[in-house]
Order: C-alpha cells, then structure tokens, then sequence
C-alpha cells in the first residue's frame, strides 16, 4: 500500500498526515511488493458482452493497467461497436496517488487535455470529473469566456468551490484523501461570522449568516436546489445557448462567496437573461482570507479579481445588502466558516464531519451506482437494462420504441448517454471507467446505467458512482500513446468538452510499511 506524495507544487509543501486517519470506512490490503516496471499486465478480465483489445491493453505503470474492451454484438439501431475503457489502479504495487484538479481556473470550463497539461507533470490517466453547468447565455463578440458552476458538494484542496444540493435532493460524491476514493452523500455548511457583538450594534441581531454558495452567479442555482429557499417554479426548464434544457433554482435573497481559484472576474448582474433574481446590484466586499478584514467593497457587484488570500462575498436581497453594507461601514472582520459532512451512515444516524485540509478533494457526482458491492441497477426494469423512467420507453430487446424510418434518432438518447464511472474494487483497487462510442446524429453512443454496473460487478467494484457522461466523457492516457475517449473509432472524429474538474492518477509517494 502506499501513501501520495505530499503535493508540494500545489499545495505549499504541506505533509499529509499518517495514513491511518486516512477515511475509516476504506479497507486496504496489501500485497507482497512492488512489481516491476517491466511486469505484463494480466490479461484482460473477461467481461459478458465485452471482447477484449489486447493489443491495446497494457501497464501503464507499476499497478496501473489499461484494459479497452469493445462491444461483442451491437444492436440493429447501433452499427458501430461502443468501447469500454478501464483503469484499475492497485495502491499496493506503485508509489501513485490519485487526485482531481480544475485546470487553472476554477470559474471556467476547460478539456481534461487543457486540465493535465497544467499540472506540473505528466498523469497516467485521467478522466472528466463532476456535473457543471454553463451559467449564462454568452455573447459571441464577448472576449470573456463564459463562468460554469458545479452541482454538487465540490471541494479542491480543503477549500469548498461548489455547495452540496438540498440534502432530500441530494447527489453522491467522490472524496479522494490519501489516494482512496471513497463514494458518500455529502453535504456543505459554509457561514460568515461578524465580529460584532450585541452592544456594537449587530445588524438585525444577527452574527452569522449562512453562504449559499461559493464560486456561482448570485440568484440562480442550477442544477439542484442548495437549500429550502431555491424555488424552480419562478423560471422552469430552459434551453442554453448550447441547446441543453436546464433549470434554474431561484433565489433573490443569496450570499456568495468567491475565493481566489475562481481566477475569473466575479459575475456582474444579469448574468444568465432567463433569471431574474440575478438582476439585482447588490452588495460586494473583499475580505482578506486569514484575519476577515474587509478591505475593500461597496454597492454593486462583480468585475473583480479575487486576489490570492483573499475572498470576495457577494450579497443579493435588501436584508443581505444592508447586513454586509453595515458590516463595511462598522469596520467589522467576518470570519468564513467551511464544514464538509458525510451522511453515508446517516441510516445509523451517524452524521460524520470530514475535517477539511489540503488534502481533500471532492468531485461531486450523480447516480450510485453500486454500494456494497451490491447492483443499484442490476436487472433492473422491463427490458432487463432500462431502470425507472427509461424503462416504458424500450422494447424487450433493449431497442427505442421511438425509433422510426421517419425519426432515426431517439428523443430517449439521455437514457443511453456516453458514461464515466469512478469505482473502488474488493481489493482496494480504484477503477476508472468510460462507457462510449462513435457519435453521429442518429444512433445512441452510450448505455444504460446498468450497462455500466454489469461490467463493474464482474471486474469486483463494490462501491462506484456515475460521473458527468455524455459529450463529457472522456479518458485520456498520458503515456504517449492514442488519447482514448470513446470517439475514435467512429464516423466522425472526437471534439472534446469543456468541464468543470477530472480525475487523475499520477506517480508520487511512498511504500506503507505495514
């Protein structure tokens, strides 16, 4: 077993504490040593449905192993073979760690090659991360790109960039601390404390107030609902510039806090023309990180830089507004609290703090798709692989009930969506998985969530959740050889998506003795 490197390029030459506090519910096992690097990958594991690419197979490092698959038989409305790519990564035979990274800014979106090209070096594979959205509707002649948000508790070296959704609507995520991944419900608590006490004059009585968000357009959460405040009815579902139906959770009374890995300039009013509750100007103050001093701010917001050490915290609604202006003009410092809480156990009613520092990630993700190394999705619904919802709208075989002469592309397509999976297997190994194919405008390229969890129950996943899929998916090597994304055995070749984060496995660390 082995503990990551500290990440001296990026995170101050901090040591990461013993690798026994490292998450509780993780069970590793070690094995009998290293293994060269010279050592063959095993063979591909065999798979139902899927033919081994053994040229393509192989180590990419000492317990590392890439194994590409392709679809043995494919269905009459699928002419070309999907591909499923695997990652297993084994703690216990290289120095690796594995960790997330949002490129080099966390404000706006980039490819996962743009993400892994910045990191000081080279990973040996990757994957796209968490679900985002594109906030607003840009203007093509606008030199500034367009900001995204995260959905989904989302947290970067012990710093919060993204709230958790509402938690009766919450979403699964993906802790990385030492290395291990470990799949939980999360959920955020993030406040700003005055320093004012009662006989200064605290404004409305209250010392602290609770953050919405970090890192997002005042007014408009998307995606999900952050808290019992956010109402979708007001606005409903809408297309973006890029054609993709959203909806929006509106809230006109908000605080936001920005810090200095948004690297974009905070959002201005009006950002996104479908919501109004972003139309307000609002209050802005720049608050130094370590003491909360507020040095600077006023009436209005946005078009500042966050500067390192700093925060800025944005205020929509009259009583926020006048809260933060009577802070400014009271002089007093806020303190920014961050709190990430685990509720995996909560069944046991266990509510588990996970202590943030430097050395935890969260990428923050959707389904669950196998929990104990039981099958969320399994056989599932009338055909066997469409679960819920998917299920009435396809036949025995698996095939679209919409599909005609006259419309050869299903309007069901989301069901059969390119896929990204993030899995722990019952040997302590991480297993990174892309589901995909060629894409063209008339045939689905992707499969079912249980398409998904059948291969991952034969490779021994125990624990996995669904990643950002579609035109998001994406897996790319870093040894040199063919990127692999699902696109490049097809008719047309693959364009890659900007994302909010990825994943990635590196070399760094050392051997666990023990």
């Amino acid at each position: 077993m082995t503990r990551p490197a500290p990440r001296t390029a990026q995170r101050g030459g901090a040591r990461l504490a013993a690798a026994a506090t490292a998450l509780g519910s993780v069970l590793l096992l070690t094995a009998p040593g290293p293994t060269s690097a010279a050592e063959e990958p095993p063979p591909a594991p065999e798979l139902a449905h899927w033919t081994a690419q053994t040229a393509d197979s192989r180590l990419l490092a000492p317990g590392v192993e890439y194994f590409r698959y392709k679809e043995t038989a494919p269905i009459a409305q699928r002419p070309y073979p999907r591909e499923l790519n695997v990652v297993r990564v084994d703690p216990a035979k290289g120095a690796l760690r594995i960790e997330s990274t949002f490129g080099r800014k966390a404000g706006t979106g980039e490819t996962v090659r743009e993400m892994t090209a910045a990191l000081p070096g080279t990973p040996l594979a990757a994957i796209n991360g968490g679900y985002f959205m594109n906030e607003g509707t840009p203007d093509t002649t606008d030199a500034v790109p367009e900001t995204v948000q995260t959905f989904g508790a989302t947290v970067r070296d012990g710093e919060v960039m993204g709230a958790s959704c509402l938690l009766n609507r919450n979403r699964y995520g993906v802790v990385l601390q030492y290395g291990v991944p470990y799949v939980a419900k999360l959920e955020t608590d993030i406040s700003v404390t005055s320093s004012l006490t009662e006989e200064q004059g605290r404004p409305y009585g209250e010392a602290a107030q609770r953050v919405d968000d970090v890192n997002r357009n005042p007014g408009g959460a998307l995606g999900c609902p952050r808290d019992a405040d956010d109402d979708a009815g007001g606005t409903g579902p809408y297309q973006d510039a890029y054609g993709k139906e959203l909806t929006a959770y509106t809230d006109p009374t908000e605080f936001v806090l920005f810090n200095s890995s948004y690297r974009t300039t905070t959002p201005r009013p009006d950002v996104n023309k479908n919501i109004a509750a972003d139309d307000q100007a609002g209050y802005e103050v720049v608050l130094d990180a370590t003491t909360g001093a507020i040095l600077d701010g006023g009436p209005g917001r946005g078009g500042r830089t966050v500067g390192k050490g700093q925060y800025v915290l944005q205020a929509i609604g009259d009583h926020q507004t006048d809260w933060l202006r009577r802070q400014q003009q009271m002089k007093a410092t806020l303190t920014v609290t961050q709190k990430l809480w685990d509720h995996r156990f909560e069944a046991d009613g266990i509510k588990r703090e996970i202590p943030l520092d430097e050395t935890v990630d969260v990428v923050d993700g959707g389904s669950l798709l196998m929990r104990d190394g039981v099958d969320r999705y399994g056989s599932s619904g009338p055909t066997g692989y469409a679960h819920g919802s998917c299920g009435r709208l396809y036949d025995e075989n698996g095939r679209s009930k919409e599909v005609t002469a006259a419309t050869p592309q299903a309007r069901t397509d989301f069901c059969r969506d390119s896929r990204t999976a993030v899995g722990v297997d019952d040997r302590g190994r991480t297993l990174l998985v892309t589901l995909s194919g060629p894409r063209d405008q008339y045939h689905p390229d992707g499969g079912f969530l249980a398409e998904v969890t059948e291969p991952l129950k034969a490779l021994g996943v125990v624990d996995a959740l669904n990643q950002d899929g579609g035109g998001s998916s994406t897996m790319l090597l870093g040894d040199g050889a063919r990127p692999v994304n699902g696109l490049t055995d097809g008719p047309a070749p693959g364009v890659e998506r900007r994302v909010y984060d990825s994943l990635y496995v590196a070399a760094g660390g050392s051997p666990v003795v023990g």
